[in-house]
């Protein structure tokens, strides 16, 4: 056998050796995972029977809701009239179009009032806030500076 072919077979070895210990590696490497993707998942099939009781309350608490929901539309509609969708979008944007959907009216979609970003207003009434105190700037506070005082007392 002439050199060049010997060591043109050789570097197909020593590359078919490397390929097999590479490979040899990743089977050693996943079968690794798959042990600890058994651990886990017994571990999630617990966890996932310990909370299955869960499901029916949640489905409960929604029901409940959505029939809050649903008295609430009917409230703003007796009150309000083609107004409320208007009412609902001034307090939420973007609502005002799904809560037509919801409650089967047509028509345009006026703000009434002030336009609040997402959620603004429903903070601003549980806290008291009245919109114009809302929109007015804050006065700086007062800085009471003791020498030796902690922030926390």
């Amino acid at each position: 056998m002439q050199l060049p072919v010997a060591i043109i077979i050789l570097l197909i070895a020593l590359i078919i050796l490397a390929l097999a210990v590479y490979l040899i590696s990743t089977i050693v490497e996943l079968r690794k995972i798959d042990e600890g993707l058994g651990a886990v998942l017994d571990g999630v099939a617990e966890i996932a029977t310990k909370t299955a009781p869960v499901n029916g309350v949640l489905d409960a608490i929604n029901h409940t809701l959505v029939v809050g929901r649903d008295l609430l539309e009917g409230l703003a509609l007796k009150k309000t009239g083609p107004d409320a969708a208007g009412l609902v979008e001034s307090c939420f944007p973007g609502e005002g179009q799904r809560f037509q959907q919801r409650v089967g009216v047509r028509g345009p979609i006026v703000a009434i009032g002030e336009e609040y970003p997402r959620g603004t207003a429903t903070l601003n009434a549980l806290l008291g806030v009245t919109p114009a105190a809302a929109a007015a700037p804050a006065e700086p506070a007062a800085r009471i500076s003791v020498v030796g005082a902690r922030p926390w007392e």
